[in-house]
């Protein structure tokens, strides 16, 4: 009699498995990407002895089954729907809700086609550095975020038709960031003989220049973010203060309502300010022809399957480069690219049309009259900025940590880069994935900062 029992057990268990497998293969997705969530999908697990004693194949095999269930959009739109009901509500249509989004890039070692906008670094332990001065808590509202299994997770605000995550300062963070800034300047500056000058970019978000003061509150202040990362950065790193450019025209569309980004205008007033802290001369927006690309749901829509977002989608303005040049992407072996590419104006990521998305490296080579090489070492923030760079540089090299694994410094000196800038947006300084990566690239001849 208890055998049978067993032996019913087991029956059963395995027509549920098989049913559930079935209804998978039937009704669950079979592509690698998720739209809505703007996400990788986990991939099948590749079976090993060894993985299976591990335990990796098991869990491996969970999270496929779980990214593939059955009428899993369906089920991932009502979570959207229910976590949005519990968010804040406050007055005139504004709402707090949390998010678990891919806010920013794609993780170290791997690249994912279609992928969503920058999904931030690998997660990591806190760096065991002393605290310092912060510019100010954000309210209670406004929690650190943390990075659980590689996606930040934090709070969205919605705003009438707008979103934008709020902002928390990590001192550590900051704190790690500039000492990394710091190190690679000793090094080129005691490795080259050629001068190679250094600058560095930290772009801040839509929540920075929120006017009504009590959705302002509850976010920390980014221009003292940066200003308490800039003072610790030594004196040779030219430190690019973006901010006021872009606060003199915050009644444009400097940032999209949907997505985290700054657009192609909010790109252009970085770009002015860079230019402005290296002594050169920007050129006018007025020179660029310019092309629309309307129907942009992007990563703040996709965390929050906001309705009033989905009413009113972002509109792409585009700036067409009027200078000849060559933009050539490196994996296995070069591939020729175009800067910016339309391939993705239909497709849900349409921030993918800059650089034509998250590369491991790639090269723009210009007719331009300056025989200038830089090296942008940046994340997705960079794609929409780079292209305002052509009429200044002979060659600039496009490098991202996240799928990069070339020494760095052997690199600046293959290719006689003489100016590198390290452009990010402040999620670099609230955890340190980023810029350990970026220290993964320096050789080891210098000990990482403490």
């Amino acid at each position: 009699m208890m055998r049978m029992r067993h032996l019913i057990h087991i029956v059963s268990f395995l027509a549920f498995l098989y049913t559930g497998m079935f209804l998978n293969v039937a009704f669950g997705g079979t592509g690698s990407v998720d739209e809505t969530e703007n996400r990788a999908l986990a991939p099948f697990p590749v079976w090993s002895g060894t993985a299976l004693l591990s335990g990796t194949y098991l869990q491996a095999l969970e999270n496929y089954l779980a990214d593939h269930v059955a009428f899993r959009d369906r089920l991932v739109r009502a979570s959207k729907l229910l976590t949005s009901w519990r968010g804040l509500a406050g007055s005139d249509a504004t709402q707090i809700v949390a998010s678990a989004a891919n806010n920013d890039a794609q993780s170290s070692g791997q690249t994912v086609p279609e992928a969503g906008p920058d999904i931030e670094a690998a997660p990591s332990q806190p760096l065991p550095l002393p605290p310092s001065a912060s510019p100010g808590p954000a309210s209670k509202a406004a929690k650190p975020r943390r990075q659980e299994e590689g996606r930040v997770i934090g709070k969205v605000l919605l705003t009438g038709d707008r979103a934008m995550f709020l902002y928390s300062y990590n001192p550590a963070a900051g704190k790690a960031y500039a000492g990394v800034i710091n190190a690679f300047q000793k090094q080129v500056a005691r490795r080259f003989a050629d001068p190679v000058h250094v600058s560095v970019l930290l772009a801040p978000s839509a929540i920075e220049f929120v006017e009504n003061p009590a959705l302002k509150g509850l976010s920390a202040s980014q221009e003292k973010a940066i200003a308490a990362v800039y003072e610790q950065i030594d004196p040779p790193v030219t430190k690019v203060e973006a901010v006021p450019f872009l606060r003199e025209h915050a009644a444009e569309e400097v940032f999209f309502r949907t997505d985290h980004h700054w657009t192609a205008t909010g790109a252009y007033y970085a770009y002015q300010a860079f230019m402005n802290a290296r002594g050169l001369t920007p050129l006018p927006l007025s020179r660029y022809e310019t092309e629309k690309v309307p129907g942009f749901l992007g990563s703040l829509y996709s965390a929050t399957l906001n309705k009033k977002l989905a009413a009113h989608p972002d509109t792409i303005v585009l700036y067409k480069p009027f200078m000849q040049h060559e933009y050539v992407v490196y994996y296995q072996g070069p591939l020729k690219m175009k800067l910016l590419d339309k391939y993705h104006a239909d497709k849900k990521n349409k921030y993918r049309i800059f650089l034509s998305g998250d590369r491991p490296w790639g090269k723009i080579t210009t007719d331009a009259a300056y025989d200038r090489r830089i090296a942008v070492i940046k994340d997705s923030y960079g794609n929409a900025f780079i292209p305002f760079l052509l009429p200044h540089f002979k060659e600039i090299y496009v490098i991202d940590p996240r799928q990069f694994h070339q020494p760095l410094y052997d690199f600046i000196e293959k290719h006689r880069i003489d100016e590198v800038l390290f452009i990010t947006n402040m999620t670099i300084t609230t955890s340190d994935g980023f810029t350990r990566l970026i220290y993964k690239l320096m050789d080891g001849d210098a000990k990482q900062p403490q």
